[in-house]
């Protein structure tokens, strides 16, 4: 079962960035403008061990956590309080990042259906690794 920890909509795009726990890992979704339809998403940690494979969770309504394949070491995380999650938008509100405590785990640009992870090592389903020149060209 998902569980909302932090949300926040944008003024201007009228987008809504959320930040679920969906039972093994922590993703960011980003909503279509004047909607809860997802429009792209990005897979932040998993909170259980990185498992070698999907298949375990074929049977779970939730998205799987990231497999050990496509992730760092780092990848497996405490679940984050509601109280550390913030949120980093672009001037026009189409791309959002997350920042939990002081580290920017994750982003999702504009027109992309997959965000960009610090612990993404190698892209694939789950993303795409964290790309600091596009960071810096969105968020500066």
């Amino acid at each position: 079962m998902s569980d909302l920890l932090a949300t926040e909509k944008h003024p201007l795009s009228h987008r809504t960035a959320l930040v679920f726990d969906e039972s093994h890992s922590i993703w960011l979704y980003l909503s279509d403008p004047n909607n809860t339809k997802i429009a792209a998403d990005c897979w932040l940690l998993n909170t259980i061990k990185t498992p070698e494979s999907i298949s375990d969770f074929n049977s779970h309504k939730s998205p799987p956590p990231a497999t050990a394949k496509f992730v760092s070491k780092q990848a497996q995380g405490n679940l984050p309080l509601s109280s550390q999650i913030k949120f980093l938008w672009s001037n026009n509100g189409q791309s959002v990042a997350v920042i939990i405590g002081s580290e920017s785990l994750g982003f999702i640009a504009q027109n992309s259906p997959r965000g960009f992870s610090k612990h993404i090592k190698l892209s694939g389903p789950f993303g795409s690794p964290f790309d600091i020149e596009l960071y810096k060209t969105l968020f500066s």
